[in-house]
């Protein structure tokens, strides 16, 4: 079978400790209020990056620049807490039995912030933009073929199996957008609204602030708390922190290393396990390092990280040792695969004198950003099984296709998990996912992947679980920690609950 290898959520996994830098214009943004006798409510949120465009196809499903289009474009449906996808602007949708056709019911009466009709039209020109546009998430819907029978029905067919599709359509590719902006590019600097807000391109200031004020006409406007809503670009952690406990702001996504100043401050800070940091093994075939097709090697390096150590002393006690790719919320996740991988380097050279590579071998681990924070470490440890590190210093916009072109066989990095199993399966272990970077297959894996993207209930869990047990058994990753993801607000009731399923921060409507 020929795989297409699909950029799937660039923006959900980066080499670990990678921080954008983008440039802060010095233009101050109004401070967060609200008026107590009933009048305007605003909310004004810190973003760690400035966007490229408010074009569909550029947007990213991940991190907190989601926010923007979020308030901008509707999605056809919507991710729950746990991961269940339910009706948005498609008031209902069906998948096929056998996972290759999503067939979704647009709301009658939805409009444009101009009052043109956002119908079928819209949804599968913004889809076939997103396949064409050159963005991070083409690849959720490259294969994908799109069907309007009729004004108010979306018909999307995939070529194989796709349990995910209701999934990515709560993300960047199922955003609507105006298609006559597509066309004439516009929707790039001043996009007309299908969302909740509508961009106010006279309060807003390229690069650094952007005013959003609310729509009475979006369908679901009652669900949305505030008036107006401002994001400001801080690419620093330090930065954000600053302006929450000054006031200047209301909300935004902060470091592990900042949630105790937070607390103490008087901020609510509120976390979950968000991403699993750990290394990627994957030249699980040996094709460059023949040592890595052996499964007691990878075995031997899952055996000589001190997980505990790892979250106690490089995490600050903010993570969790796992042994595991999956979220500990998610279905797949196993606490016993926990106990799969002890700290015990001993019985890690006895496995490497067994497969014939007690010499060790030489292996190039890419670098990138803040990535020394875990560099060093790997080095250290990988050296106990006398496997020798050449770091690779990556910089520039090279760098990610250096990683996505498979270019290393082993890698550190921090990927984000969801409370869905079968997202964190099709992002890494297909040999299409844009994680399995060197496109490993393996028939009986493969097996379970199939069945996976068709299987529903009981038995789709069962399926996850057999998934991860096979995944950890064979040591395709060495993950050390479950990593919380922070965001913190001025106070408790401004966010009673973080539902966004992925954990990056919370929903719009999350914002009471």
């Amino acid at each position: 079978m020929k795989w297409h290898r699909t950029l799937r959520g660039v923006g959900a996994a980066v080499i670990a400790g990678t921080v954008a830098s983008v440039a802060l214009s010095g233009c101050a943004a109004e401070g967060p209020a609200a008026d107590p006798a009933g009048g305007e409510r605003t909310l004004t949120l810190g973003v760690s990056g400035e966007p490229q465009s408010f074009d569909p196809a550029l947007q990213q499903s991940g991190g907190d620049q989601r926010w923007r289009w979020q308030a901008t474009f509707d999605s056809l449906l919507h991710c729950e807490a746990d991961g269940s996808v339910v009706p948005n602007a498609a008031e209902s949708y069906t998948l096929s039995k056998d996972a290759r056709t999503l067939t979704m019911k647009l709301r009658e009466g939805m409009t444009f912030s101009d009052g043109t009709p956002v119908d079928a039209a819209a949804a599968k020109a913004t889809i076939e933009h997103m396949k064409v546009g050159g963005g991070s998430d083409a690849g959720r819907v490259a294969d994908v073929t799109v069907e309007t029978p009729d004004d108010l029905t979306v018909v999307l067919k995939a070529p194989r199996p796709t349990g995910q599709l209701p999934t990515f359509m709560c993300l960047a590719p199922g955003a609507i957008a105006q298609p006559e902006q597509i066309e004439s590019g516009a929707v790039a600097s001043n996009p007309v609204s299908s969302g909740p807000y509508v961009l106010d391109v006279a309060g807003s200031t390229s690069g650094s602030v952007y005013r959003f004020e609310k729509r009475d006409d979006y369908w679901n406007a009652d669900a949305y708390a505030y008036d107006v809503i401002t994001f400001v670009t801080m690419s620093e952690a330090t930065a954000r922190l600053n302006a929450l406990m000054s006031g200047e702001i209301d909300g935004a996504t902060i470091n592990y290393d900042q949630a105790g100043e937070a607390e103490s401050s008087g901020l609510h800070v509120l976390s979950a396990p968000g991403t699993w940091t750990g290394l990627y093994l994957n030249d699980r075939a040996g094709e460059a390092v023949p040592a890595l097709g052996d499964v007691r090697v990878r075995r031997a390096i899952n055996m000589v990280f001190d997980r505990q150590g790892v979250a106690d002393h490089i995490m600050g006690g903010e993570a969790t040792p796992t042994t595991q790719i999956f979220n500990p919320s998610s279905a797949a996740f196993d606490p016993a695969l926990d106990e799969r991988y002890p700290y015990d380097v001993e019985a890690a050279r006895k496995l490497m004198k067994e497969a014939g590579y007690s010499d060790g071998f030489e292996v190039e681990v890419p670098t990138q950003g803040e990535n020394p924070i875990y560099a060093p470490m790997v080095a250290q440890q990988l050296g106990l099984l006398n496997i020798d590190v050449k770091e690779v210093p990556l910089t520039g916009p090279t760098a990610i296709t250096d990683i996505l072109g498979g270019r290393f066989p082993i890698m550190d990095a921090r990927m984000s998990t969801s409370a869905s199993s079968l997202f964190s399966i099709v992002e890494a272990l297909e040999p299409g996912s844009i994680w399995n970077v060197m496109q490993t297959e393996d028939p009986k894996l493969q097996k379970l992947l199939d069945e996976a993207q068709v299987a529903r209930g009981e038995r789709a869990d069962e399926v996850y679980r057999e998934i991860n047990e096979y995944v950890v058994d064979q040591a395709w990753f060495a993950p050390w920690v479950a990593e919380n993801t922070f965001f913190a607000v001025r106070d408790a009731e401004m966010v009673p609950e973080m539902t966004d399923p992925f954990k990056f921060n919370p929903y719009l409507r999350d914002f009471k």
